[in-house]
Parts: C-alpha cells; structure tokens; sequence
C-alpha cells in the first residue's frame, strides 16, 4: 500500500459513506411512513451515515499510520519549521 495519504484505497474507504449520504434522497425508504426505534427510517439511515463516516475516516488513519504516515507527517512538518524559519529570517533581514 502506498504512503500517500490520498491513495485509490484510501479514498474509496472515505467515499462509501459519502455515496450513501448523497443517495439518501432516492432510497425508497424516505418517501414511505417507515420508522424505526420510533425515529423516521431517513433519520436512522443518515445517523448510520455519520457513524459509518466516523469509522470510515478512522480506517483511513489507522492504515495510514501503518503505512509510515507517522514519519512522513513528522517530515514535512520538520520541512514546514524550516520554511517558516527561513521566511520569518528573509522577512527580518529586508528591515
């Protein structure tokens, strides 16, 4: 698996609950007086889609982290403090 962070895998993981957010509209379910637990299906179905976001993004993170994200997001943000030091440096010498 790749270390990018937005790899094919990664993102149909992300999309799944999406998808199922946006098709909310067209299920059959909506239109019907169907309830469950005593809430309206459309309202059950959209707290799933919450939920399953929650644990899409946390899949998301934790192959990540697995692939060596760590080290990578620890990189660039040594990178980041070295341009910002840099910037801060070349913007006080012009003075």
């Amino acid at each position: 698996m790749s270390t990018t962070l937005a790899s094919p895998k990664r993102l149909a993981i992300a999309l799944t609950p999406v998808v199922g957010i946006v098709i909310t509209p067209f299920l059959p379910f909506v239109s019907s007086p169907t309830f469950v637990f005593g809430l309206p299906a459309a309202v059950v179905w959209m707290a799933a889609m919450v939920v399953g976001t929650v644990l899409a993004l946390q899949l998301v993170e934790l192959s990540y982290q697995r692939e060596g994200g760590a080290a990578l997001d620890a990189a660039e943000a040594a990178f980041d403090a070295q341009r910002l030091a840099h910037a801060e440096t070349a913007e006080g010498g012009d003075h």
